[in-house]
């Protein structure tokens, strides 16, 4: 993995900082099943580096969202653990017109971040927020229309990871009809492990359409 200093400067109060970020990220198509990409056993943590937090006005986004410049940067970004970073970036999202699905996508990614240091009871809240969000988005479709069968999916999931085993099935028991097949199929699995009350996380199988 390889890591560039990136100047850039941040949209909302003009301060321009060095971030540390990944110039291109490989899609390799395997995932697991909260969907996130992996190599078999090997996790890449892409997203450590895919936050950025302006050391001024503390705001937190995508790093892609603070425009890059060539100007001289005086200042880092700030050095907290990425999924402070994420769960602050959440935050924002939830009071910038209650980007429902924006913030659901933050919350899992702080959910992720927060397994990779062993921060497990945080890992778990952000899973509950981030099923919330996302179904919260759902229903007031700032969800995108190409997004919605896999967000649909994904919200029985974390209710699952986040320990909340009645909620996965309950939620998944009306839907999981209208589901396209591979998400249907994993559906089944993933409540079936809800009843045995696990929260072991599986490898994502992709076949049908």
């Amino acid at each position: 993995m390889q890591l560039v200093e990136i100047g850039v400067k941040c949209p909302n109060c003009g301060i321009k900082f060095t971030s540390r970020q990944l110039p291109e990220v490989i899609d390799t198509g395997i995932r697991n099943s909260e969907l996130r990409q992996h190599f078999g056993d090997v996790k890449p943590c892409y997203e450590h580096f895919t936050i950025a937090t302006c050391p001024s006005c503390g705001r937190a986004d995508w790093a892609t969202s603070f425009p890059p410049t060539t100007e001289p940067c005086s200042l880092n970004q700030p050095q907290s653990p990425p999924h402070v970073q994420y769960r602050q970036a959440a935050l924002g999202a939830e009071r910038q017109g209650k980007n429902f699905y924006g913030a659901g996508l933050f919350y899992l990614h702080a959910a992720w971040c927060a397994d990779d240091v062993g921060a497990i009871p945080q890992a778990r809240e952000y899973r509950r927020l981030a099923a919330d969000s996302l179904r919260k988005a759902l229903v007031d479709v700032s969800c995108p229309l190409a997004h919605r069968a896999e967000i649909e999916y994904l919200v029985g999931e974390l209710y699952r990871r986040a320990g909340d085993f009645n909620g996965c099935r309950d939620y998944y028991q009306p839907v999981i009809g209208r589901m396209p097949p591979k998400y249907a199929l994993m559906a089944r699995k993933i409540m079936r492990l809800a009843e045995l009350k696990s929260e072991e996380l599986i490898e994502f199988e992709n076949v049908g359409g």
